[in-house]
């Protein structure tokens, strides 16, 4: 089956619930431009993204950094020390510097069609994310608010 874009990511939200753990359901979500969601824990600047490229034929699922200057340096320098423990989870996950001193960890799938497929494989990409990268996140937000 072809989604459109929007019935695309309302089924991702809907099938990303059922799948997390119970104690991991309780997120929030943002519905960017046409083909892009995000998903908080009641931090936004700190989100999980799903994130059509049309163009390249990609979807990107990952943990965003888009908060401070300071702020995403600070998650960067915290889950760089810890990519052995990510990559033990999400073998094929990358950090990066992004774009207006935002960063990201992240990899894609492909996606030239959004369909059933893509939409299974995001489903899990995404929950992998959330159960292997929420812990640490949340490590790190106790640790910058102890610090402030």
């Amino acid at each position: 089956m072809l989604f459109a874009p929007s019935d695309f990511f309302t089924a991702l939200r809907k099938d990303l619930k059922q799948r997390l753990p119970t104690a991991l359901r309780n997120f929030r979500t943002t519905r960017g431009r046409g083909r892009l969601m995000k998903v908080h824990f009641g931090e936004p600047a700190f989100h999980y993204e799903a994130w059509h490229h049309a163009g390249a034929g990609r979807l990107e699922v990952g943990l965003h950094f888009e908060a401070s200057a300071v702020e995403n340096q600070a998650a960067f320098d915290f889950f760089r020390s810890r990519m052995v423990e990510v990559k033990a989870g999400l073998p094929r996950a990358e950090l990066e510097p992004w774009d207006r001193g935002w960063s990201r960890l992240y990899e894609t799938v492909p996606a030239v069609r959004l369909d059933d497929q893509v939409l299974g494989k995001t489903v899990e990409c995404m929950t992998e994310y959330v159960v292997t990268l929420q812990p640490m996140l949340e490590q790190f937000l106790r640790s910058r608010d102890e610090d402030s």
